[in-house]
């Protein structure tokens, strides 16, 4: 590694208070043993590691609570600073040791982000008050590249490295990396994490395994299938599935990067939410079962659509989101999303919701295992 000051790392660990046996404390137990994880990798390539521990409050403010804490961490520190970044706890899980060097490399006035767009890891080095000047305003960590970036900083973007962009959320989001660690080329996890995913257990009483992946499988290798997909997929997504897959692919690309955008100019809006809205739910799945043999959507952009906010804390709680993922309608109070789940369970094809892991990376690691037998 090149010599350079030690850049200092804001690492995110989710709270506590998820009902025991839940899809949410599944998924935070999960991301608390990866941020674990990525603190040590961190550490290991001559970062200073600082955890930040999440807060569960409705008036949550990212910027605020990030550049406080940031600030706090800069004082505190022995000598000079001259570098300071943030990392989800559940972020950069599949990311090679080579390209995690690279994020913590930026020269003065640079921001290094694994999204430019949508940032869930970012070092940022130079004028770092000007820099948490901008960052205090950032409503999500994903918008805090982008607003660097205008404020003047060079954004170098990581994109287009090796699952970068997968950041673990969700339960679904936790069988995709234990799908992942089965894949041949790619990193090795921890062994608390490694051992973690084979023991979780889903409150229904299953394992960590991501729905329908051997019909998936199936569908992918078939010439003559159709592969439906809908959401925010990203251009390496789209090009893999263009190159790997040997089904034709139908897809609906929208609101790629919906969380970052600024808040009054950002309405969330789709044209599969507003068929479902001039039908139904079930009329939404009937009519994407029709177009193909198997189907994955970005559940998400849905939620944000109906709730015409980009914000989490507007659409149905985070226990009913992962449950849907896992087909699990039991656990699910809102009504169009209950309708929705049903449906995609009873379908005639594999059908299978998610957020924004599975319809980015997660899409990637579901056609490796196609090929890979897994």
């Amino acid at each position: 590694m090149a010599e350079r000051s030690a850049p200092l790392v804001l690492v995110a660990t989710p709270p506590d208070g998820q009902p025991f046996g839940s899809h949410a404390a599944i998924a935070a137990d999960g991301k608390r043993l990866l941020a674990t994880e990525l603190s040590q990798r961190l550490g290991r390539l001559g970062a200073a590691v600082v955890p930040l521990p999440s807060v569960a409050d409705d008036g949550f403010h990212w910027g605020r609570w990030f550049s406080g804490a940031a600030r706090m961490a800069v004082e505190q520190a022995a000598g000079h600073v001259d570098a300071i970044g943030y990392a989800g706890g559940g972020a950069l899980a599949l990311l090679a040791d080579d390209d995690l060097d690279a994020l913590l490399s930026p020269i003065a006035g640079e921001v290094v982000a694994n999204n430019r767009f949508s940032a869930d890891a970012f070092v940022v080095a130079g004028d770092l008050d000007r820099a948490l000047d901008v960052l205090a305003v950032c409503e999500t960590d994903n918008a805090a590249a982008r607003r660097l970036d205008e404020a003047g900083f060079v954004t170098r973007d990581l994109g287009s490295a090796p699952w970068t962009r997968f950041d673990v959320d969700t339960t679904l989001d936790l069988a995709l990396l234990r799908l992942a660690s089965r894949l041949d080329g790619t990193r090795p996890l921890d062994a608390a994490v490694g051992g973690y995913l084979e023991m979780a257990r889903l409150p229904g009483g299953g394992s960590l395994e991501v729905p329908h992946l051997a019909r998936l499988g199936e569908v992918i290798r078939d010439r003559n299938a159709e592969l439906v997909v809908g959401g925010r997929i990203p251009g390496a997504t789209s090009a893999d599935l263009e190159t790997e897959a040997a089904c034709r692919v139908r897809a609906f690309v929208e609101e790629r990067g919906m969380r970052s955008a600024r808040g009054g100019e950002n309405v969330p809006r789709s044209i599969l939410a507003a068929l479902m809205a001039g039908s139904s739910p079930a009329e939404l799945v009937a009519e994407l079962t029709r177009l193909g043999d198997a189907v994955v959507v970005d559940s998400r952009v849905l939620m944000a659509a109906v709730a015409a906010s980009p914000d989490p804390r507007d659409w149905p709680p985070e226990e009913e989101r992962f449950a849907s993922d896992f087909g699990d309608a039991s656990r699910i109070t809102t009504s169009w999303l209950r309708e929705l789940t049903e449906a995609a369970g009873g379908a005639s094809v594999p059908f299978l919701l998610g957020g924004h892991a599975l319809i980015s990376d997660g899409l990637r690691l579901i056609v490796r295992a196609a090929w890979q037998g897994r």
